[in-house]
């Protein structure tokens, strides 16, 4: 199913909102790089009160660093972190890997990974493997 035809649903007296069907569209847009329509289904998602997977989240995270920008993807985390289950640490791991290039908003992440799974490690590589210096 493509997004416009979401949109159509959506007005139909007998819709009703399923997680599911959000999750499922979010990342298929995520994967084709529609990070747009992917903020609109969000917002949409959020009006509706249903929370994101953390897969969800992985795929929104991941394509915004992608495709989109730290910026957004950073926005995505904020909401993961005030979400009502407790969070997963893949996509904690996959924002830590795509901030490598920003280390303040990096080091935020890694601080809240370390609070939240206080028996994990964090990979700090050498940082002369990304010409950081």
């Amino acid at each position: 199913m493509d997004y416009q035809m979401f949109k159509v649903i959506q007005k139909q007296d007998w819709y009703k909102p399923d997680v599911f069907l959000y999750k499922d569209l979010i990342v298929a847009l995520a994967r084709r790089k529609k990070m747009d329509d992917v903020m609109e289904l969000w917002e949409s998602m959020k009006k509706e009160k249903l929370f994101p997977d953390s897969q969800t989240y992985t795929e929104v995270i991941r394509g915004f660093l992608q495709y989109g920008s730290p910026a957004d993807a950073m926005n995505i985390y904020e909401d993961m972190k005030k979400s009502p289950d407790l969070p997963e640490q893949l996509p904690f791991r996959i924002l830590l890997k795509g901030l490598l290039p920003h280390p303040l908003l990096r080091n935020r992440v890694k601080q809240d990974f370390e609070e939240i799974f206080p028996d994990q490690h964090v990979y700090d590589p050498p940082q002369e493997i990304f010409g950081l210096r």
